[in-house]
């Protein structure tokens, strides 16, 4: 970590393997094909690959939508493509505030939720400008699914009953804050306690 709140090369490595584990883990529940996830665009972002102006200090990750003009076998077609960025220095700032969590339990949380919407909006035409309704009954059907891919797999038990459906219970242990709008979902703040 950095005293600027970016990820190191060391923190790009971790998230890296959480991306290839949280594709895998999401790629099995909904029983996709290896070609049809290789033929979803997708990138996963930081704060010092995007622009600025998709920086949000209140969330942890939000899924953007945007033209990939890279050309595809033979298609010289631009297709949209779906990205995940990741708020690393807000991630950053929760990983210093509890000694709870490490980088690889909330980045495979993160991307496997993140790559859930995608899956949706891909698969299941899922509105990705939803009204404001629609996307709150996403958020609770997408949380549900990330916690049940998540289940049983190591260290994630704490993370999957920080952000989980109980927000009862999370208030206890978190303080939530002001939401922000994404493009996709209305993201709550939570910032985890010392």
């Amino acid at each position: 970590m950095t005293e600027w709140g970016l990820f190191t090369a060391s923190d790009m490595s971790t998230i890296a393997r959480a991306t290839a584990l949280a594709e895998r883990l999401t790629q099995a529940y909904f029983g996709l094909a290896q070609d049809e996830w290789t033929n979803w665009p997708c990138g996963v972002f930081t704060l010092k690959q995007i622009d600025h102006e998709l920086y949000r200090e209140d969330t942890f990750a939000q899924v953007i939508r945007y033209r990939d003009s890279s050309p595809r076998s033979g298609d010289n077609r631009q297709a949209d493509a779906f990205g995940i960025v990741l708020q690393d220095p807000n991630i950053l700032q929760a990983l210093l505030r509890s000694t709870d969590h490490d980088l690889w339990t909330i980045g495979l949380f993160l991307l496997t939720h993140e790559l859930i919407h995608i899956v949706r909006f891909r698969r299941f035409n899922v509105d990705f400008f939803a009204s404001e309704s629609d996307r709150d009954r996403e958020e609770e059907l997408v949380q549900e699914m990330t916690r049940e891919i998540l289940s049983g797999v190591s260290n994630t038990d704490l993370i999957l009953s920080l952000y989980g459906p109980n927000f009862d219970r999370i208030d206890q242990v978190i303080r939530p804050d002001e939401g922000v709008l994404n493009a996709h979902i209305r993201v709550p703040v939570r910032e985890l306690r010392c």
